[in-house]
């Protein structure tokens, strides 16, 4: 309830949660985009999140209506936090730049990483939590992208229950993975996001000039 609270105050102090006023014509964009679905459709099934999520409805009442709480309230006040606060006050910082989508993006999605290190303090190991910057950036980037290209927030708050619905996601028990995949999997996620949000604001610039 807190959470949603402040998110409110955010959409009210900041008079709205879209990037544009009047979402502009995709143009040639719409088959990057197109591919960028896909890689994220791709991504929820490679990090078996199906199977997560039928753990989460196995649990006990208590523990399922936690962890069910915590992934929405995550998914909430971290989209409003980032992809609303944060974005908007890159926007303004590099409101002069020729890629200022690209730029907002990259800064609030790295910023949005390194706010894991928190979790540090909660007794994760360091592995792991070096982990979940990483890929947390590289999520932060792709949110950034279906923020834009939808202008809506809410697909993103929906995006982010979803992959943080896990039984762990209450107490933080996450556990370090292999490298090798993490970072060819969210290398690919970084590359495709960054591509797709260079080729929209350069869509935007042609459009307004």
């Amino acid at each position: 309830m807190i959470v949603c609270f402040l998110a409110l105050g955010a959409k009210i102090f900041y008079k709205t949660d879209r990037v544009f006023i009047k979402l502009p014509k995709e143009g040639k964009v719409k088959i990057l985009t197109i591919i960028f679905c896909i890689m994220l459709m791709v991504l929820y099934f490679l990090i078996n999140l199906i199977t997560s999520w039928g753990q989460v409805f196995n649990l006990v009442p208590e523990m399922m209506w936690s962890s069910i709480c915590v992934a929405l309230a995550a998914g909430i006040g971290e989209e409003f936090l980032c992809r609303v606060t944060l974005f908007n006050l890159f926007t303004k910082i590099f409101e002069n730049k020729k890629y200022v989508l690209l730029w907002s993006s990259i800064f609030s999605s790295v910023l949005f990483g390194l706010f894991h290190l928190i979790n540090l303090g909660h007794g994760a190991a360091l592995d792991a939590t070096f982990q979940q910057v990483y890929y947390a950036t590289a999520i932060g980037l792709a949110f950034s992208y279906l923020h834009i290209f939808t202008n809506r927030i809410w697909p993103c708050i929906l995006m982010h229950f979803l992959l943080d619905l896990q039984p762990n996601i209450a107490n933080m028990n996450a556990e370090a993975s292999p490298w090798g995949p993490i970072l060819i999997i969210f290398g690919i996620v970084i590359i495709v996001s960054i591509i797709c949000i260079y080729a929209f604001n350069k869509r935007v610039n042609k459009v307004e000039n």
